[in-house]
């Protein structure tokens, strides 16, 4: 103890002690971690179970100084506290929901709404700090979905008559259309070489706003394997080697939700004409698919007009009526060749993607949503 200054009879206030031991305190943590090679996890567990246990920790939570040290150890220590924080309140959600009280809740505490985001936002400013990539979901306008909503009462009349997917190519792009339609887009194909090398350019880019992917494929964890697994499926396919040579079908999912990958991705994929000017969603998903991948749904986006744009290959699109209207409209299937479009409102139809039986290269959809 020869390092510490032990010396407390000097001081002359509460809030002096309390500096003085929270500095003899991180004397003694770097201590015991030069000369007993005690990391700084294993001596905070130490002093909670055995200092904490036995004094009352309210004393020491309400000064600045040891509250700071005692934050980040339990959230260094307890990562699953907010897991557990998340699931109580999804089953407060789902309860008020269940028992038609979320109604009476919502209206006995309006007044306490924006005071109370004042203060979760204090609180976890320390959270954010520690673990600054909580803050991609800053950009996320639903954490979690409910796949049990339904609308009560909903409007089926705009797909109780439709029977089939009609090409619009020559219809004027002014003409307001409330069912599924396809139509040319009079663009450049987009295969995967055009989208490494847009890749390529800008790699900061997408490493940094749009680097997620989800796929089928256990070897496809980012940009990289996902071309690297591609490149190998279109050189054994070319060579003759058929669908039986190559690795397994997958099919993968890159999503984008910011705002510079979105507009990097516009260059390849222009907006068509029949689109809003304005109104478009920033988010956009791209499906990138080897040639007989397996069926899959297409992810919802935040708006309920949805236009899916075929880069490359094709893909036949399977138009389920939603639940709420199945009893009224129909199922509706369409192929979707290389330069066409689709267009949908997911209020009553959730499309799923199906492989085509001829295909022989992957297949790109460029998925996007409008209000």
């Amino acid at each position: 103890m020869g390092e510490l200054d032990m010396n407390f009879g000097e001081l002359r206030d509460k809030h002096e002690i309390i500096r003085k031991y929270v500095d003899n305190l991180n004397r003694l943590r770097e201590l015991a971690a030069r000369r007993g090679q005690i990391s700084e996890g294993e001596f905070n567990n130490y002093l909670i179970r055995h200092y904490f246990h036995n004094n009352n920790i309210i004393n020491y939570i309400f000064d600045k100084h040891t509250s700071r040290i005692l934050l980040k150890t339990v959230i260094e220590r307890k990562k699953k506290i907010i897991n557990f924080i998340f699931l109580l309140l999804t089953l407060f959600v789902v309860f008020s929901y269940k028992h038609e009280v979320s109604t009476v809740v919502l209206r006995n505490i309006q007044t306490f709404i924006y005071p109370g985001m004042r203060f979760w936002r204090k609180a976890t400013v320390p959270i954010i700090a520690n673990y600054p990539a909580l803050s991609e979901y800053y950009d996320e306008s639903c954490l979690l979905t409910n796949p049990y909503f339904q609308v009560e009462n909903l409007n089926c009349d705009p797909c109780a008559d439709v029977a089939n997917v009609l090409d619009f190519t020559g219809l004027d792009p002014g003409v307001a259309v409330h069912y599924p339609y396809i139509f040319h887009t009079q663009k450049d194909a987009v295969d995967l070489a055009t989208l490494q090398a847009l890749y390529e350019r800008h790699r900061a880019v997408f490493a940094k706003d749009a680097y997620k992917l989800q796929s089928t494929d256990g070897a496809i964890r980012n940009l990289d394997d996902m071309f690297r697994v591609f490149a190998n499926v279109s050189g054994r396919t070319s060579a003759g080697g058929g669908s039986g040579s190559t690795s397994p079908e997958s099919h993968t999912v890159w999503r984008c939700n910011r705002m510079e990958p979105a507009r990097l991705l516009r260059r390849l994929f222009p907006r068509p004409a029949r689109l809003p000017a304005t109104g478009v969603s920033l988010e956009r998903y791209l499906l990138i698919d080897t040639p007989q991948a397996p069926l899959y749904s297409i992810p919802d986006a935040e708006c309920a007009n949805m236009f899916v744009i075929q880069g490359s290959g094709s893909r036949t699109f399977l138009l389920r009526p939603t639940q709420e209207c199945r009893h009224r409209c129909r199922t509706l299937s369409v192929r979707l060749p290389p330069h066409y479009g689709l267009i949908y409102n997911w209020w009553y139809w959730r499309p799923v993607s199906l492989p085509e039986y001829a295909a022989k290269v992957p297949s790109i959809s460029y998925v996007g949503s409008y209000c």
